[in-house]
């Protein structure tokens, strides 16, 4: 069994402590990926955002264009 649809097709057909077992496998799969060290923020490359169109200017300004509507 490869696929999805496969293994749906083949469920059925399990008897309820084949069921019981299968669960117990899927719920410790789970668990084990939930607790995979995930990649931190720090060990990424530094993302390249291109040129800055234009200034970003003070905060007063920033809150001007939001009153405006603008933002």
């Amino acid at each position: 069994m490869s696929t999805l649809a496969e293994i749906e097709a083949a469920i059925p057909q399990l008897t309820a402590s084949e069921l019981a077992e299968l669960e117990q496998f899927v719920r410790k799969i789970k668990r084990e990926k939930a607790t995979e060290p995930r990649q931190s923020v720090f060990e990424m490359e530094p993302l390249n955002l291109g040129e800055m169109l234009r200034p970003l200017g003070t905060r007063e300004e920033w809150y001007d264009e939001m009153l405006e509507g603008r933002a």
